[in-house]
């Protein structure tokens, strides 16, 4: 799983699942606690935050999803 959050307010985004890829370029509707919802119009995606960002050793990570993400340079 990949997610970027540009500093334009998108978000790309990337899940495979086997053979099976679920993508997505949008702009971020709104946050809802630590949520963020991403779409447009009516076709939107909520994106479930486990855990927001946070310091684990040198790495930054969250947990969205139920997926671990660490972030890269």
């Amino acid at each position: 799983m990949s997610l970027e959050i540009t500093s334009d307010g998108r978000l790309e985004y990337e899940r495979r699942a086997g053979s099976a890829t679920t993508s997505l370029s949008a702009p971020i509707k709104s946050f809802d606690r630590d949520d963020f919802v991403a779409g447009v119009w009516f076709l939107t995606t909520t994106f479930e935050v486990q855990r927001p960002p946070h310091r684990d050793g040198p790495d930054w990570k969250m947990m969205v999803d139920g997926v671990e993400l660490t972030r890269v340079h």
